[in-house]
């Protein structure tokens, strides 16, 4: 057999071997996007007007440390990072409307994430530190605890 074409016949089985995997690395990114996309960001400045117009159940997923430095009071705190995370979060409506803060917005962006996976339809995300949700939410009149 001629070099090259045993060289074009591995490449061709290569390229067909690939093209299945390129699919399903397209279609897992399009699936990634679209949750996001399920996830809308409420940035700092923009709470009150959020609360006005949605009856949402606030969560904070920080850790118990961060929740006794203060906390927004009525904000339901299930730790993302403790393995009960996902059994706390399965006990909730699925219906209902969630608002959920962390200290900077990475923590919060992810649990939005695992809560969309897990069927939730009204998510939204804190885009925000939570010293500014504590702010804004005592500037509402509402209170804080700390």
């Amino acid at each position: 057999m001629i070099p090259y074409l045993n060289s074009e016949l591995k490449m061709k089985n290569v390229s067909r071997n690939a093209f299945p995997v390129l699919i399903l690395l397209l279609l897992a990114s399009c699936s990634s996007s679209a949750q996001d996309a399920r996830v809308t960001d409420i940035h700092p400045g923009g709470l009150a007007d959020f609360l006005e117009q949605n009856n949402a159940v606030i969560i904070d997923v920080r850790t118990p440390g961060e929740w006794e430095a203060g906390k927004v009071e009525s904000a339901l705190t299930i730790n993302l990072g403790h393995r009960g995370f996902n059994e706390a979060i399965a006990d909730l409506d699925r219906d209902a409307t969630y608002l959920v803060y962390c200290n900077s917005g990475n923590r919060s962006r992810i649990a939005t994430r695992r809560m969309v996976e897990m069927g939730f339809t009204n998510v939204y995300n804190y885009d925000g530190y939570h010293h500014q949700i504590r702010g804004e939410y005592k500037e509402l009149g509402k209170p804080e605890s700390r």
